[in-house]
């Protein structure tokens, strides 16, 4: 009874044939892998794999970052991550290509999109606070209605809502209202409504009192 598998060889042809074909298949689905980001275009990026795949050379690819429209990463070159794989075509959503994916399975590196990997390297500022940061700052901003925004750069930051904007910078403060700026500066001689050189519309005198607290010019 032992040599009967062995006479059987259709049996064990069969066994290894599914065993053949479940390996290809799962060598044709999407791979989850580690990666880097090599250029950076808008929404997509190209990564190359940090992973040995010897003896194979894996390609760098194109791909869309996993992100919303209404939250864009200011990914960078160098940043660290891994591909998220989908089962079928993306190019229909992503831009990189057209029309409408079908149910055909996708080959294992074409349907792939980047997602960041936090690290250790680089813990948040307040462990318990929302953080959003990026080289040249963040954009804030409403996407109908009246405008309003909020923009944090490199040079200061901007407040605005409808025609009121709110600028802060190195040389001061600025609130324009409707193209009626004033400026708020924080060394000179101050002036203003209640400074020591401002002509009172009642009396026509200047000011007896002089305020030692506004520090703007109008």
């Amino acid at each position: 009874m032992s040599d009967d598998f062995s006479k059987l060889w259709i049996q064990q042809n069969l066994n290894q044939n599914a065993i053949r074909r479940a390996s290809e298949a799962i060598q044709r689905t999407g791979r989850a892998l580690p990666c880097k980001v090599t250029a950076v275009s808008g929404s997509i990026v190209t990564v190359e794999f940090e992973v040995d795949s010897t003896p194979w050379t894996l390609p760098q690819i194109t791909i869309p970052k996993a992100e919303s429209p209404y939250f864009r990463m200011p990914t960078q070159i160098g940043d660290l991550g891994i591909t998220i794989p989908c089962d079928v075509y993306l190019g229909g959503i992503s831009g990189l290509g057209g029309g409408t994916a079908n149910m055909n399975p996708a080959a294992n590196l074409s349907a792939l999109m980047f997602m960041p990997v936090s690290n250790s390297n680089s813990p948040p500022d307040d462990q318990n606070a929302a953080q959003i940061s990026g080289p040249n700052g963040v954009i804030n901003k409403t996407t109908v209605g009246t405008a309003s925004s909020v923009v944090t750069n490199q040079s200061g930051t901007i407040v605005t809502f409808g025609t009121v904007t709110i600028t802060v910078g190195a040389s001061g403060v600025t609130i324009d209202a409707g193209g009626q700026p004033i400026n708020l500066v924080g060394t000179g001689t101050p002036k203003g409504i209640v400074q020591g050189d401002c002509v009172c519309a009642f009396t026509g005198a200047p000011h007896a009192m002089i305020s030692t607290l506004v520090k703007g010019t109008l």
